[in-house]
C-alpha cells in the first residue's frame, strides 16, 4: 500500500529513537522507511501538518510552491546531503549562504535544529494517531514485505506497551494526501438528515411470550493503534423459526459523578451462516433497525449454526484524548498497616467482573476467566493453575465468585508490596483511564429469542472486529447503495448506504491496478467519522472492495449533512 519513499540511506541511520522502537523491534525498518520518516519529521519541525504547503520564500529560499512529497523528491537528489544527518536537511535548503554567517552559528542552529528533529519524532512515537495522520501506511508495512510477526506476550503488558498491529491488507489508509495532488476525476455526495428523534423507533419489538431466550455479554477494546478487538460468537438453531436479534451498550452501574461515554457508542450484530466454503460465510443478516441505544433485526432464519460478529463504526469508540490530571488510589494501607483494595477500586473490579461474566450466572467460569487473561496478559489459565484458583479464592461450583476475583487482585497487590503498576496495566487493558473511567471500551449484551427452539450461543474467539466482518460491511452496502462510477473510470465505484443513523462508504476496484483515493469532507456538518480526519486517502488493492468510512451525526438531536468528495489520485 504505502507509495515507495526515497532510497539514501545515509539520510537515515543516524537516528537512535527508531532504533528502540516497538514497530522496529518486531521487524525492522528499510533504509526507504528511516529516510522518509526522517525526512517527514524534518519537515514537520516547521509546519504542524504534511497538509500544509512551502509557499514563501521564508518558508523556503526557493521561491515557488512547495509540497511535503516535492520536499521528499528535492532531499532525495540533492547528493551533496549524502552524509549529513537529517537536521541539517532544512538548515540548509532553507539558508543556502549560511556559510557566510560564521561557525558559531552554525554549530548554534545545528544543536537547535537537532534537537527539534528529536523533540518531533519522540512526539511522533507517543502518538500513534498522529503517527498515522504524517505517515500512514509507510511505517505499517508493505503489502509486498508481509505482516510482522507476533511477539510472545508478557504478562500484564501485551495491550499497552508492547503490541503494535501491522496491517498486511491493501485497504489501509494512507497518510494525508496533500491538496495539490493532481486528481484525474471525482464523485460527491450530498445528503441532509433530520435530527434523530428518540422518541421514534424503527425496531419493533414483536410479542415475545413464550418464546425462549438466549444471552450473552461481550466487549469492543481499543488498541493503542486504534483497530477494534471484540468477543465473537456461534449461534446454533435446532430448527426453522422466527428470530429476533438485539446488543446494545452494557449498563453498568457507576460511581456518583464517574463518566460512562460508552453508552453511547453505536453497536451492530452481523449474522453469517457457514456454506460449504468455511472461508466464505454467507452473510444474511445485520441489526440495522434501531430503538435509541438498541440495534435489532427481526425475520426467519433456518436450522443450522450461524457466526455472530458484532462490530461499531468506530465513530464513538475512540482513544481519548483528554488528559486526566489527578490518578486514582486503588490500594491503601489500614491502622495495622494491613493492605486494602479502595472501596472506588472495588467499584471499579465489580463492573470488570460484569464485563468478563458472559454468561451472567454471577460466576466466573475457567472459560471466561481466560478471556480475561488474554486481555490483560495474553496468556491462558490451565487446568491446574485454575485448581489453585479454586483452592486459593472463593469459588461456587467450581466458579469464581466476585469475592474471590476482589481477593485474587488483592493479592496481586500484596505481591507487589502496595506497587499498583500490574493492578493499572489490567485497567488499561480493560479500557479504563486513570480516573477510572471506562472510555477505551464498549461492552455490550446481545439477546437472542426464537419463537420455535430454544436458541444457544457461546463466545468463541475474541479477536480483531476484521476480515469476515469487513467481507459482511461490504456485502450489506452493495446490496442497496447508491452507486457511482468514477467519470471516465468505469472499474472504480463508490458505493454510499443511508442507514438512517449513520452511513457507510465502500470504494469497489474491478481493475487490474491498485488505486488511491483522496477524500474530502470539509463540507460535511454535524458529521463526526470513524478516520477521525476530514481529509485523508486510501489506497485500495486491484480487484478489491474496502470499507472507506463510516459516518455519524456529532449530535444526534441536530440536522446533520454528509457532503463527501471522492478524488482519483493521478
Amino acid at each position: 500500500m504505502a507509495s515507495n519513499p526515497g532510497s539514501d540511506a545515509a539520510l537515515g541511520t543516524q537516528n537512535p529513537l527508531l532504533s528502540g522502537s516497538p514497530r522496529t523491534k518486531k521487524f525492522p525498518l528499510t533504509e526507504q522507511e528511516v529516510f522518509y520518516m526522517n525526512c517527514r519529521a524534518a519537515y514537520l519541525t516547521i509546519f504542524k501538518s504534511s497538509l500544509e504547503n512551502i509557499i514563501s520564500k521564508d518558508q523556503l529560499y526557493l521561491g515557488k510552491f512547495f509540497e511535503v512529497e516535492h520536499f521528499l523528491l528535492f532531499i532525495k537528489v540533492r547528493n551533496v546531503f549524502q552524509h549529513e544527518p537529517p537536521p541539517c536537511l532544512l538548515m540548509c535548503i532553507c539558508f543556502p549562504r549560511l556559510p557566510t554567517i560564521g561557525l558559531s552559528f552554525c554549530k548554534l542552529y545545528m544543536t537547535t535544529s537537532e534537537q527539534c528533529l528529536k523533540t518531533t519524532l519522540e512526539r511522533l512515537e507517543a502518538d500513534s494517531k498522529l503517527r498515522r495522520q504524517q505517515f500512514g501506511s509507510h511505517m505499517e508495512g508493505s503489502p509486498e514485505r508481509g505482516p510482522s510477526p507476533a511477539p510472545k506476550p508478557s504478562p500484564r503488558v501485551i495491550r499497552k506497551n508492547d503490541q503494535e498491529t501491522f496491517s498486511s491488507k491493501g485497504d489501509t489508509s494512507h497518510a494525508l494526501l496533500s491538496t495539490t495532488r493532481k486528481f484525474k476525476t471525482s464523485v460527491s455526495f450530498t445528503m441532509t438528515m433530520s435530527a434523530n428523534s428518540n422518541q421514534d423507533s424503527t425496531l419493533t419489538e414483536p410479542n415475545l411470550k413464550d418464546w425462549q431466550c438466549a444471552q450473552s455479554k461481550g466487549c469492543f477494546f481499543l488498541e493503542e493503534d486504534g483497530e477494534v478487538v471484540s468477543h465473537q460468537y456461534k449461534m446454533h438453531i435446532a430448527q426453522r423459526s422466527v428470530l429476533y436479534l438485539t446488543i446494545k451498550p452494557l449498563y453498568l452501574s457507576q460511581l456518583e459523578g464517574k463518566r460512562c461515554p460508552w453508552l453511547s457508542v453505536d453497536t451492530a450484530l452481523y449474522i453469517l451462516k457457514k456454506n460449504e466454503n468455511p472461508a466464505e460465510p454467507q452473510l444474511m443478516c445485520f441489526t440495522e433497525l434501531r430503538n435509541r441505544e438498541v440495534f435489532g433485526w427481526t425475520g426467519e432464519l433456518e436450522a443450522g449454526i450461524y457466526w455472530l460478529i458484532p462490530s461499531t463504526t468506530g465513530c464513538r469508540l475512540k482513544k481519548e484524548t483528554k488528559p486526566v490530571t489527578e490518578e486514582a488510589q486503588l490500594v491503601h494501607r489500614d491502622e495495622t498497616g494491613e493492605l486494602s483494595l479502595t472501596s472506588e477500586f472495588r467499584s471499579t473490579l465489580s463492573e470488570i467482573f460484569e464485563v468478563i461474566d458472559l454468561d451472567g450466572n454471577g460466576l466466573i467460569s475457567l472459560e471466561e476467566y481466560n478471556f480475561f487473561e488474554l486481555r490483560t496478559s495474553g496468556e491462558k489459565c490451565d487446568e491446574d493453575a485454575w485448581a489453585v484458583c479454586r483452592e486459593s479464592f472463593d469459588t461456587k461450583k467450581n466458579e469464581l465468585t466476585r469475592q474471590g476475583f476482589m481477593d485474587l487482585h488483592l493479592m496481586e497487590a500484596n505481591d507487589r508490596e502496595g506497587d499498583p503498576l500490574d493492578l493499572w496495566v489490567t485497567l488499561h487493558s480493560m479500557g479504563y483511564n486513570k480516573a477510572l473511567e471506562l472510555t477505551e471500551a464498549c461492552p455490550f449484551v446481545i439477546n437472542i429469542y426464537a419463537e420455535r427452539c430454544k436458541p444457544r450461543i457461546k463466545v468463541v474467539h475474541m479477536e480483531a472486529c476484521s476480515g469476515q466482518l469487513e467481507k459482511a460491511i461490504c456485502k450489506s452496502v452493495l446490496d442497496r447503495s447508491d452507486a457511482k462510477v468514477m467519470d471516465g473510470y468505469e472499474n472504480i465505484i463508490v458505493h454510499t448506504c443511508n442507514y438512517d443513523t449513520w452511513i457507510t462508504s465502500i470504494i469497489e476496484n474491478k481493475s487490474d491496478n491498485k488505486v488511491i483515493i483522496h477524500i474530502n469532507n470539509e463540507l460535511s456538518k454535524n458529521c463526526v467519522n470513524n478516520r477521525g480526519l476530514n481529509i485523508f486517502a486510501v489506497e485500495v488493492a486491484p480487484r478489491s472492495t474496502m470499507v472507506c468510512q463510516h459516518v455519524m451525526p456529532l449530535n444526534e438531536q441536530e440536522e446533520w449533512i454528509y457532503c463527501c468528495v471522492y478524488s482519483l489520485v493521478a
